[in-house]
């Protein structure tokens, strides 16, 4: 049975984090459902219930680490869309590597509202193919 509201997942250690994302994806997107995740087991079971279309994925979490629980989904799954975000610096090569793995972007934090949610309506609305967006900057405002 089709859903009739996309669901998005959002996995961060941090609580404060989530409640910034889920506050702003709630007050844009009128129909949408936001599940949370603080690590990267809890991430795992999340999807496996509820196969969410887009997953905003920390990479340095504590129990898995994100680009493992990455690895994980996209073993099985090329649908649900995955948008990797980290406050540790990231090169290029690595950035690639994420890419490469199935990740549709990588948002480096500090993040802010437009930007977030840009690169969320953005993936929800043309459901981007993996590898398509690399945003290397999104200021904090």
């Amino acid at each position: 049975m089709a859903r009739k509201f996309p669901v998005i997942l959002l996995v961060d250690d941090s609580q404060a984090f989530r409640v910034f994302c889920r506050d702003a994806i709630k007050s844009s997107i009128k129909f949408i459902q936001v599940l949370e995740a603080s690590d990267g087991i809890e991430a795992l079971k999340q999807y496996q219930l509820h196969r969410p279309d887009v997953i905003l994925l920390d990479l340095k979490m504590p129990r898995l680490e994100g680009d493992k629980v990455l690895e994980m989904i996209k073993k099985n799954d090329q649908n649900t869309k995955i948008i990797a975000t980290s406050a540790y610096g990231r090169d290029q090569e690595s950035i690639n590597k994420l890419l490469k793995m199935g990740a549709i972007s990588f948002v480096p934090k500090p993040l802010n509202r437009i930007g977030l949610m840009k690169e969320i309506t953005d993936v929800l609305a043309k459901g981007k193919m993996p590898g398509t967006n690399f945003t290397k900057s999104i200021p904090a405002s």
